[in-house]
């Protein structure tokens, strides 16, 4: 006999990941319980730096309004030597994913919109103060054991998502280890209040003697990260004299400004061995650790969240077997790894280990910025590893010259509707799988019940016709040339899109070999759908 389920899904952690998930699952109508064992949202400001990838998935949520009012959008790194002289720059301008590439926000600000915003969704219960003690598998559900007030409660859901932290309470029931290190550097941070300097770029000092970041926020913040050397004392370094007088060494106006917080921490490089246990997943900080340097570690939480909650809103509602969820480590794991070595090959850099080691290191980033092509990859953040599955729920066509290959995330640009009106291209895609095809190609033969939502494309330099704007059609101009670039150098005609906007697969001249193999990977996971 089958238990009565007190909700599809049981999210434990309210930080940038667990919220996002929520919002993602609420605007299907799943119900889910969020819980956590702070008696309201943290007000701490962990991370500083959000993403374009993130802006988008929380164009998704619904909720990216209200959070662009607390960001910062779009500002660089610049460098200084060990003499203090500046000497590289990354300013990345271009808006692959529809916005800027780094931008500079307060976690708190966002936890508390985030929270607040699920009032909006009918399906989502929040609860704080509510703390997961226990959990039970069972083999279509699971049990977990809550404390509210001193008193224990026993929840029922089809699943279980750990959005809980670094000691995540979940992995530690589970027995998941984490694999990976921890490093012996210690780093003090400090965030004040009140900064006169209207400068936006973050300052990285590659000194030595110090290695130093002077990060610049909204609403007139700015943090500040000093390296400890080994044998420093953590506890002497929080005392106020000895912080300020190193903030006065980088910029004398910020010495005296407002402190709101300071902490000494450690930084990881890991990752959970296992993703899912049964019905229990890990995401955000529960499944990996990134070292601050390259200001991922929240991103990919959020990356997780976006790859995870359509995957569940399939299994929920659509059919599709829990075989779907195997893809999520699969999918995200490599990439997470990859987003922690780049921050660890950026920390290295900060942390010079003697003054010859950082003149040379500078002086070689010099020179190689004096080629063109290298300049341009280091200024536009190309170096970051590209949001791509090399094994997954995605037809796997190797296309050489494919500027976005199957299983990369899908660019999105601004596109034109036939009255005149423009539009970021997801907020016409819908919340399912997606087509993007030429107005004058033929009608795609989908596998039955992928509800695709098709977005006819007409090129740049063509008008929209009558004959492309039937409808039944959505029509769109291609009005900065992006679509041309991805559907011409795959040689397709159409590219389908799962519900996370990466690219399932590419439809080229065979329309039908490409959409029979399309339905043959479909059906592994929707087998009611045959």
């Amino acid at each position: 006999m089958n238990p009565i389920l007190n909700f599809d899904v049981i999210v434990v952690g309210t930080g940038p990941s667990g919220l996002v998930l929520a919002h993602l699952l609420g605007n299907h109508g799943v119900s889910a319980l969020v819980i956590d064992k702070n008696a309201g949202p943290v007000d701490e400001a962990r991370a500083v730096t959000i993403d374009d990838e993130s802006l988008r998935t929380l164009q998704a949520t619904g909720m990216l309004p209200e959070v662009l009012t607390h960001v910062v959008q779009g500002y660089g790194v610049h460098y200084y030597s060990w003499t203090n002289q500046l000497f590289a720059k990354i300013e990345p301008s271009s808006q692959e994913y529809g916005y800027p590439k780094r931008n500079a926000f307060r976690q708190q600000l966002l936890v508390q919109t985030l929270s607040q915003g699920l009032t909006r969704q009918a399906s989502v219960s929040l609860r704080y103060d509510h703390e997961l003690l226990s959990l039970e598998q069972h083999a279509d559900h699971v049990s977990a054991t809550v404390q509210h007030q001193g008193q224990t409660q026993a929840f029922t859901a089809r699943w279980l998502v750990a959005c809980d932290g670094g000691r995540s309470t979940v992995r530690e029931l589970l027995g998941i280890a984490l694999e990976g290190s921890t490093y012996k550097e210690k780093w003090l941070i400090a965030d004040l209040i009140g900064r006169a300097s209207a400068f936006r770029h973050t300052r990285t000092y590659c000194d030595p003697q110090r290695p130093a970041i002077r990060l610049p926020g909204p609403q007139s913040t700015v943090r500040y990260e000093f390296m400890l050397h080994p044998g420093e004392d953590p506890q002497a370094v929080l005392q106020d004299e000895q912080l300020r007088s190193w903030i006065r060494g980088r910029d004398p106006q910020d010495a005296q400004l407002q402190l709101l917080r300071k902490v000494v921490y450690t930084f990881h490089a890991r990752v959970a061995t296992r993703w899912r246990e049964g019905r229990v997943l890990l995401a955000g900080d529960a499944a990996h650790l990134t070292p601050p340097f390259a200001g991922q570690g929240m991103n990919s939480g959020v990356r997780d969240a976006a790859n995870l909650a359509w995957k569940l809103v399939a299994n929920l509602q659509h059919g599709a077997s829990p075989q779907l969820l195997q893809s999520y480590q699969q999918e995200r794991k490599p990439h997470a790894w990859a987003l922690i070595q780049m921050a660890l090959r950026i920390g290295a850099f900060m942390q010079p280990k003697s003054r010859w080691g950082a003149a040379l290191a500078q002086t070689l980033l010099k020179v190689v910025c004096l080629v063109p092509a290298a300049r341009d990859y280091i200024l536009h953040l190309k170096f970051k590893p590209k949001p791509r599955f090399h094994e997954g729920f995605f037809v796997p066509w190797n296309i050489p010259h494919a500027k976005i290959p199957s299983g990369q995330l899908m660019t999105q640009p601004l596109v034109e509707l036939p009255h005149g009106k423009t539009s970021l291209l997801d907020d016409l895609l819908g919340q399912g799988f997606a087509v993007l095809q030429w107005a004058d190609s033929a009608d795609l033969v989908l596998p039955k019940n992928m509800h695709a939502r098709v977005v006819r494309v007409v090129r740049h330099e063509d008008d929209f016709l009558p004959a492309t704007t039937a409808a039944h059609a959505l029509c769109v101009r291609d009005l900065q040339r992006e679509l041309a670039a991805v559907l011409d150098s795959a040689q397709a005609q159409a590219v389908v899109l799962r519900p996370d906007r990466y690219v399932m697969a590419y439809v080229g001249q065979d329309a039908a070999q490409a959409c029979g193999t399309i339905a043959e990977i479909f059906h592994t996971v929707y087998p009611s759908q045959v």
